[in-house]
């Protein structure tokens, strides 16, 4: 799964997180205003969702090309 579609199965859940993340954050935000405080929680999950977001889009593009290299090698291979 991850040689046949790896933007599927790694970019767009990626891309998923960060916007979750974001959503997070920024509803976070607001509700800090008020308060003042923000709980451990909440915060470990605005840095996480993001950061792991960030890092699951750009192995799935990576992958993306490697495996578009390797296709190509070895379809060229005999030739």
């Amino acid at each position: 799964m991850e040689f046949d579609r790896p933007l599927y199965c790694f970019t767009l859940p990626g891309f998923i997180l960060v916007a979750g993340g974001l959503y997070i954050n920024l509803n976070s935000v607001q509700a800090f205003y008020p308060d003042g405080s923000l709980s451990l929680e909440s915060t470990v999950v605005i840095l996480l969702l993001p950061f792991i977001g960030i890092f699951m889009a750009f192995i799935g593009i990576l992958m993306h090309s490697i495996t578009g290299l390797i296709r190509y090698k070895m379809n060229n291979q005999n030739k």
